[in-house]
């Protein structure tokens, strides 16, 4: 198997979707003495996230930028940029240090769906009005624990909307956590208000790969 292309599967077994939302040039450093951000979801229950739409918790804005810390494997680590956008379509670029990727994410009210990716995209081209090339639901509402959906890699669940996640970037608190459960795998990922993923932990049996958000600009 060439190289890029078992950097290609890596990448895309680790990776399942993204990421945040508004604007005026803050950064999201790393806390100290252990603080947590302040907290604004509203709940009806613990199984229930109310008044938040799904944007609230993958939001993407022109220019925004993650930066992810990884453990267990080496193309763990990564950083993600929105790059292009057009109404309800957002084009993010993410590297690895091994490939760079393209992912187009369109927006609705009920779910948020990758609809285009390919897998080696070192330059700059913009992929907004290609032809759609896969259907990935990243994220679907309703916000409830127990919340299923089929995938082709898997089924999806949320599984909480109440965890509280470490990262290098701070501790936060009522973060939603998507599961990807298939045959041989699991991956959980945990988002955040205002931020979008904060944490994602790749599981096959005795392998865990881990990124945890270092760092987030708008």
């Amino acid at each position: 198997m060439k190289k890029s292309t078992l950097l290609v599967l890596i990448a895309d077994l680790i990776t399942l979707s993204l990421l945040i939302g508004c604007s005026n040039n803050q950064e999201l450093t790393p806390k100290r003495n252990n603080q947590t951000p302040v907290n604004n979801t509203e709940q009806t229950s613990n199984n229930k996230v109310s008044d938040l739409n799904l944007s609230d918790f993958f939001p993407l804005e022109l220019g925004y930028t993650w930066e992810y810390e990884g453990e267990g494997n080496e193309y763990a680590s990564f950083n993600r940029k929105v790059v292009f956008s057009n109404n309800n379509l957002y084009q993010i670029r993410e590297d690895n240090g091994g490939t760079v990727t393209a992912s187009v994410f369109e927006v609705s009210s009920s779910d948020i769906t990758r609809v285009f990716f390919i897998g080696e995209a070192y330059g700059e081209e913009n992929y907004l009005n290609n032809e759609p090339n896969e259907e990935v639901t990243i994220l679907k509402a309703p916000l409830e624990v127990g919340l299923k959906w089929q995938e082709e890699n898997g089924t999806l669940e949320i599984g909480s909307i109440n965890e509280t996640v470490s990262t290098p970037a701070g501790n936060f608190s009522d973060c939603i956590k998507v599961m990807n459960s298939s045959e041989n795998s699991i991956v959980n990922e945990y988002y955040k208000e205002g931020i979008g993923m904060v944490k994602r932990e790749f599981i096959s049996g005795e392998t865990k790969v881990t990124s945890s958000l270092k760092k987030f600009s708008k």
